[in-house]
């Protein structure tokens, strides 16, 4: 779904250049990427299906949650391009539908009819019920005809209903007894429920996401300050801790024999405490990037990590003191150029990445006797 990066920008709030003059100096990035898109003109290219994923992606942000968030379309749909459930009885309780329209105008108000006749049919049809809410969701918004009617929902209703009864071809095949079932619903219906979204909003509210990064490029936002450390251990530093307690019981024998001792040991607890400070820096950045761009971005870089140290773990070492050294070492050292997190990753991080990759065994500081 993302286009290719030589057309992908970032919009005012993300703090990216303007698109390209033909005057002025031009930068390395404007040679190499040419004249930028926005972010409204990088979705005009967009092919319907890419719309419609578009969309499901964003409802996906939304608050509160959905319970869950479905794309359907194409042939027996009943009408609805991505359903949003807000319990887990789906269909059968609270749901909104986002209908995507990638139209080369502003909708119309017969466009809209057609669809909220696809709608209504399907209530009478027993494939849902009326969903609490009906949102078009088309790039180039609603024409001021339609604006003006889903502004005044009893209009809109009214100007559904004509057609209806000027026998107006809006599905094909509707025979006289499901048109009379339409009928009755539209007049029981509150046609408020049918709205629009306005596409602006929509990529405002996307600001700082990973589906923003992706499609439109940009600076990633500024990450927020770490929090505390705690003093309480968690269960998933379990593994990375076992490992350093080992290499101060290698180093410091008798003295250490488990977790609490190495906590309470003077030379060990303040070396243990950096490490859980630089392990709690790489899981606030695996949770930045799950927000900003994605977790796969994080695990590339911690992969890359693994792969740039891992001949340095595999070498000679006389402790496991000495290997962890020099592991930290080595990851502080690697230079990353095409990773999305290369200007947000600090030499903390690094260090932590390396206490990640030990909570899963890829990395052992001492060797097993």
């Amino acid at each position: 779904m993302s286009l290719p990066e030589g057309r992908l920008a970032a919009e005012a709030p993300q703090g990216a250049p303007s698109a390209v003059t033909r005057v002025g100096v031009l930068t390395v990035a404007d040679v190499a990427a040419g004249r930028r898109l926005t972010p409204r003109q990088v979705i005009l290219t967009y092919e319907p299906d890419q719309w419609e994923e578009f969309v499901e992606e964003w409802v996906l942000t939304l608050a509160p949650k959905y319970a869950k968030v479905e794309r359907l379309g194409g042939a027996n749909d009943h009408g609805v391009d991505v359903a949003a459930f807000a319990t887990s009885r789906g269909y059968e309780g609270e749901w909104d539908c986002y209908q995507c329209k990638h139209y080369a105008k502003p909708l119309t108000p017969r466009d809209a009819y057609i669809e909220i006749a696809k709608i209504l049919k399907g209530v009478t049809e027993n494939h849902y019920v009326l969903p609490r809410k009906y949102r078009f969701v088309a790039p180039r918004g609603c024409g001021t005809q339609l604006s003006n009617k889903i502004n005044h929902p009893t209009q809109l209703r009214a100007g559904f209903i004509k057609q209806l009864d000027e026998g107006a071809a809006l599905l094909p095949g509707l025979d006289s007894v499901t048109k009379a079932k339409i009928r009755d619903l539209a007049t029981r219906t509150d046609f408020s429920i049918f709205n629009t979204e306005n596409l602006k909003e929509v990529l405002d509210s996307l600001v700082g996401t990973s589906l923003y990064t992706r499609e439109f490029g940009g600076r990633l936002p500024p990450r927020p300050d770490a929090l505390p450390l705690p003093d309480e251990i968690h269960p998933r530093e379990n593994r990375y801790l076992e490992q350093l307690v080992e290499v101060h019981r290698e180093r410091h024998g008798d003295q250490i024999s488990a977790t609490a001792d190495a906590l309470q040991h003077p030379e060990a607890s303040t070396h243990i405490r950096r490490q859980r400070v630089a392990f709690y820096s790489a899981e606030a950045l695996r949770t930045f990037s799950r927000d900003s761009v994605s977790e796969e971005t994080f695990n590339s870089l911690q992969n890359e990590i693994l792969e740039g140290v891992i001949e340095i773990h595999d070498g000679s070492h006389n402790s496991g003191f000495d290997r962890l050294g020099a592991v930290l070492q080595a990851s502080m050292n690697l230079n990353f150029t095409s990773n999305a997190l290369t200007n947000v990753v600090t030499t903390v991080d690094r260090k932590g990445m390396c206490h990640q990759l030990a909570n899963e065994d890829k990395l052992r500081w001492c060797k097993p006797t």
